[in-house]
């Protein structure tokens, strides 16, 4: 049985105003939530976070997971100040045709690296029995809000979500998760050797610690948040969090046998097309998006 203590926070700035922060650095900040609890509004008593260590059992397994985890210059985003953020997505993945991705799919790191995606989708079981046992009506709600997508497009048959990525030492500005459904998202957190990296919810001027071995539970569609900068002060210093969500367009998603047979239809048209333009009977096309 988990017993967390609930702990009121006030809020300090409305949603239209905090708005107007999204894609700014997150400043410099000290942490002020250190604490593990249930966060709720002061005035409407309503859960907004939830701040804890992770089972024990499953953080060595995790760190070797995430630690092992190869990445790609795809990806490596800039941000401003030069800041390179190191990022890769597991789990399940829309459709993109504008990427020539014509179906939904297990993403890449599921078959490149099969062991430790396994690791990421039993860790996705056990947050899950973990937020529908501290947090029933949250569970209940956010199973409810992702009716609309079939548990074979979920990362596992237990889990709320689809996909996740990993951030590997990421200083993100303020953002929401606006690709996500309105629901709870979950991070847990693999640290060492570094400081900052604290994870700003700026409605409430939640700064919390992010420490090594424990998860946030929130939901980071509806409240703007970032990470405040990190420094390493040690040789082998690093920290990674793990993002499970849920994507809205899985929920447009058939089922496995019927997508790949669309993606092959697809792919061979395209081949096709492609393959008339360089013999130069028609003309090759590439759509864009207006």
């Amino acid at each position: 049985m988990i017993d967390l203590p609930v702990i009121p926070l006030q809020r300090v700035i409305d949603k239209k105003s905090a708005r107007e922060f999204r894609g700014l650095l997150v400043p410099d900040i000290e942490a002020n939530v250190t604490e593990a609890g249930i966060y709720v509004d002061a005035e409407t008593n309503e859960p907004f976070l939830v701040y804890m260590p992770m089972p024990e059992d499953i953080v060595p397994e995790l760190r070797r997971a995430v630690r092992n985890v190869k990445y790609s210059s795809s990806g490596v985003t800039r941000q401003q100040l030069g800041i390179e953020n190191h990022s890769r997505t597991f789990g399940m993945a829309p459709r993109k045709p504008f990427q020539t991705r014509e179906a939904c799919r297990p993403t890449s790191l599921s078959f490149e690296q099969p062991v430790e995606h396994s690791v990421l989708v039993k860790t996705a079981d056990r947050l899950s029995q973990v937020m529908r046992e501290i947090a029933p009506e949250v569970y209940e709600s956010d199973k409810k809000e992702t009716s609309a997508v079939s548990d074979e497009w979920r990362i596992s048959e237990d889990s709320l979500w689809t996909s996740g990525v990993i951030n590997k030492t990421s200083t993100l500005p303020y953002h929401y998760d606006g690709n996500n459904f309105d629901m709870w998202s979950a991070m847990p957190i693999i640290r060492r050797g570094t400081r900052g990296g604290a994870l700003h919810i700026y409605e409430y001027n939640a700064v919390l610690d992010c420490r090594d071995g424990w998860v946030v539970f929130f939901p980071g569609y509806r409240l703007l948040h970032g990470v405040t900068p990190i420094s390493h002060v040690a040789k082998d210093a690093y920290r990674y969090t793990v993002v499970y969500y849920c994507l809205r367009g899985m929920k447009d998603c058939f089922t496995y046998a019927v997508e790949q047979a669309v993606a092959r239809k697809k792919r061979t048209e395209r081949e096709v097309g492609l393959a008339s333009a360089v013999k130069g009977d028609t003309e090759f096309k590439v759509g864009v998006k207006k």
